[in-house]
């Protein structure tokens, strides 16, 4: 594993990442953990097992999907559910969605918004109301915060309690997430690392989440949000594996990790993107195509192989070197770096 470490701390050196936090979970243990690098080019602020990173859209499938999907357990909610029966006053071109598309990004609804700012004025569900579908819904994949904005909603209006405080006892309590939050309390400002360089207060953001959207959401969303530390997301990644503590019944687990995007020719769970054989993804070449996984614009990864009883959890903060980093080229190296290093243990 020495050629692990040597890979990251390289990127480190070469600037190509301020700091990272890797582990590998294989058979039910961690096998391997390393943190590296810094939580800011600034101040020097090492790398910790504590420090928090934004998860940034590693939070659709860490909050807002296991909630969905407990909500399906219990049977309050169902994937062909529309997502007019719960939002009445919901426009007719938009009340036949279904939450199963809202969950595969295939319900028509566009990628973004037009334009996006930390003091922007997001008024929902209005804002959602107001967007023009690209397609009829279930025609194509088009991955959508706002799909995901929209189902963070939903839980709350079934649930009847706000996202934070449902996913925080019925997900993050369960699985010992301890340190798995939104809006991070102030006194853990000195370990987590830092993202963007932020025009509007003159500092890098720091405890506060990146994403424009969510931001002006007040810190709390479907689609971004969620902080964690690396080691909370080994525990989730064991609870898809393995279901231990248990959570959501395998039926549950198992749906969202079919292909339900196969009538647009793609590849997409509920939530999940799922591996393709033949294409590249940010897992690499190795990993088994029944694999599911997740990547986040901060600079943020999960992937799990369930036939090799697989996780690899890399967090970094690379948007804190702005926009144009490289990161998408540097995960399948690393995925495959991890790969090559279990075959010589």
């Amino acid at each position: 594993m020495e050629a692990l470490e040597k890979l990251l701390q390289g990127w480190i050196g070469e600037r190509l990442l301020p700091g990272a936090a890797l582990r590998v979970v294989r058979e039910g243990r961690v096998c391997y953990s390393l943190d590296a690098g810094a939580t800011s080019i600034a101040d020097g602020q090492p790398i910790t097992k504590d420090t928090l990173f934004d998860l940034a859209s590693l939070t659709k499938v860490t909050a807002t999907l296991p909630a969905l999907l407990l909500l399906m357990q219990e049977g309050l909610l169902a994937p062909d559910d529309r997502i007019g029966a719960f939002f009445p006053d919901c426009p007719p071109d938009k009340a036949a969605i279904t939450i199963g598309q809202l969950l595969a990004h295939t319900s028509g609804l566009p990628a973004d918004l037009e334009t996006r700012r930390r003091d922007s004025e997001i008024v929902l569900p209005e804002l959602l109301y107001r967007q023009q579908l690209l397609q009829k819904p279930g025609e194509r994949v088009v991955y959508s915060d706002l799909g995901m904005i929209w189902l963070g909603l939903l839980i709350e209006r079934v649930a009847g309690q706000p996202l934070d405080a449902f996913v925080a006892q019925r997900v993050f309590a369960p699985l010992g997430m301890a340190h798995t939050c939104y809006c991070p309390d102030g006194k853990c400002f000195l370990n987590i690392a830092k993202t963007e360089y932020c025009s509007l207060t003159s500092a890098y953001i720091c405890g506060e989440v990146h994403d424009e959207k969510a931001f002006a959401m007040g810190g709390v969303a479907g689609h971004a949000g969620l902080f964690a530390t690396a080691d909370d997301l080994c525990l989730y990644a064991q609870s898809w594996l393995y279901n231990e503590p248990p959570l959501l019944a395998e039926h549950w687990r198992e749906l969202a990790v079919r292909n339900h995007a196969g009538q647009a020719g793609e590849s997409r769970g509920f939530g999940w993107e799922l591996n393709q054989a033949g294409t590249t993804l940010s897992c690499g070449d190795h990993f088994h195509p029944a694999s599911y996984g997740h990547t986040g614009f901060t600079g943020t990864s999960i992937w799990i192989d369930p036939v090799r009883e697989l996780a690899v959890i890399f967090l970094t903060n690379a948007v804190h070197l702005g926009r144009n980093h490289q990161l998408r080229q540097l995960r399948p190296i690393l995925h495959n770096a991890v790969t090559t290093a279990l075959q010589t243990v």
